[in-house]
């Protein structure tokens, strides 16, 4: 009994951006605006070293791929302006997204650990359909370090009060999939093959991958405490 107790998953914690939120063509069309008024085609390449990382990383990498003279204050201003917009018309849910976290929620503490700016991320969880439904809302540009360090998993499980081996956390870019793994957590990866999907090394260290998140359940959460 002693054993099982310690496989025992206690909370679930969500990504955002890719994953619930379909704003990844979002951000990927004002970077790639951004960079075309400078004569630079903007590629699949960029668009992953951009994916789940914290704002200023992905700000300082436009400026050296850009060759901006401009401080990172600036292009995470002219892009987060973009997006604040688009999320005040309508917040572009992906499918499953609204059920898998109403599910999480109403069985077992839930958290949402993103790299997205917080007034994206406020944005989401004050939506109707999100509204109380995580305990713990943790940012990675307010920690030392973003994905693919542990930081942001790690500071949702202690908000949680559950130790994070005893955590699982769903993502969808390799960066926040290598996130969940160095914090100790069970992984189910739901990429976006639309957008730079994680790369199959990567990918292979997921514990569960999902076509989408209308195929979550909390079946699944019981057989990653056997594995």
């Amino acid at each position: 009994m002693r054993e099982w107790q310690k496989q025992m998953i206690e909370a679930i914690i969500f990504d955002l951006d890719g994953l619930l939120v379909d704003s990844e063509r979002y951000w990927n069309e004002a970077r790639r605006a951004m960079a075309a008024e400078r004569g630079i085609a903007w590629n699949a390449d960029d668009h992953r070293a951009c994916m789940g990382v914290s704002t200023r990383t992905w700000a300082n990498y436009m400026i050296r791929r850009l060759n901006l003279e401009l401080a990172p204050e600036q292009v995470e201003a002219h892009i987060i302006g973009a997006m604040v917009e688009l999320y005040a018309r309508q917040i572009p849910y992906l499918p499953g997204a609204l059920a898998a976290v109403d599910l999480a929620a109403r069985h077992l503490p839930t958290g949402l650990a993103s790299g997205s700016p917080r007034v994206l991320i406020d944005a989401v969880t004050r939506d109707a359909p999100m509204r109380g439904k995580f305990q713990a809302i943790v940012c990675s540009d307010e920690l030392p370090r973003g994905k693919p360090a542990p930081d942001v998993y790690l500071e949702a499980a202690r908000l949680l009060g559950v130790e994070p081996t005893r955590c699982v956390c769903l993502e969808d870019s390799g960066n926040g999939i290598l996130s969940g793994k160095n914090a100790g957590m069970k992984v189910i990866a739901a990429p976006d093959a639309r957008y730079a999907p994680p790369a199959p090394e990567i990918l292979r260290q997921a514990d569960l991958v999902l076509t989408s998140l209308n195929d979550f359940d909390l079946n699944m959460i019981r057989t990653l405490e056997n594995h």
